[in-house]
């Protein structure tokens, strides 16, 4: 587990899922490359024009979340959670039963702790992982599995590089250039805290902060900068 900055923030990101305890929410919209499930705390959160206390959005569905009052936000891996990513497709963006929200809510006293965040995000993966999950060729798995460590070496395979695109995108649900990138974003992010923003931003292979914002922006609908500020403190 790795925590985001131990000492501020209620946020970590682990292999399966990262996770977020917030005071409120107003993101812009984005694409994220995982199954979101967004939980107020309080009352309702609205996805999309889909209200509800708890709610899930499938992998690489754009959506802009708002809650008037604190909420969680978990984003399960869709290669690490294959059945919760097809439990989403399956259903498509929607309110989810009352049990998911009281699974949250029975630590409401404690979600801004990391440790906390991770035993419920466990407990979150093992209520939804429902369902069957696509099959994924596994000469693309090879190629995901290698691009998820951005300072890795690329994968050989018997493809062009034309079909060993097609075939990424069908798989794994997004273009393998942008998965590269979401991969950095996540690489960038999970430095933060021990590091400024502009060392995190390097160490993910971006040219500048401004590139690692911008990026950060479109696929999380803040900015890194934005992000630590709505966070509990």
């Amino acid at each position: 587990m790795t925590r985001l900055n131990e000492t501020r923030i209620g946020a970590l990101l682990t292999e399966p899922f990262g996770a977020a305890f917030v005071r409120q929410a107003a993101a812009r919209p984005h694409a994220e490359h995982g199954t979101a499930i967004a939980v107020g705390i309080d009352g309702d959160v609205e996805v999309n024009g889909v209200r509800g206390r708890a709610v899930i959005v499938p992998p690489d569905v754009p959506y802009a979340l708002r809650s008037a009052g604190p909420a969680a936000t978990y984003l399960f891996d869709p290669e690490l959670a294959p059945r919760i990513a097809e439990h989403a497709r399956d259903g498509g963006t929607r309110v989810l039963g009352r049990r998911v929200a009281e699974v949250v809510a029975a630590h409401r006293a404690s979600l801004a702790r990391p440790d906390v965040l991770h035993g419920v995000g466990d407990e979150l993966g093992r209520l939804l992982a429902t369902g069957t999950p696509r099959p994924i060729d596994r000469r693309v798995a090879r190629v995901a599995e290698a691009l998820r460590d951005p300072d890795g070496e690329p994968v050989p395979t018997s493809l062009s590089a034309a079909h060993l695109r097609e075939l990424f995108a069908r798989d794994i649900g997004m273009p393998m250039r942008r998965y590269a990138l979401w991969r950095r974003l996540l690489h960038a992010l999970a430095r933060v805290g021990p590091v400024d923003l502009t060392t995190a931003a390097h160490a993910g292979g971006f040219a500048d902060l401004a590139h690692f914002s911008r990026t950060c922006r479109r696929m999380l609908g803040y900015a890194p900068s934005e992000l630590w500020a709505r966070l509990v403190t």
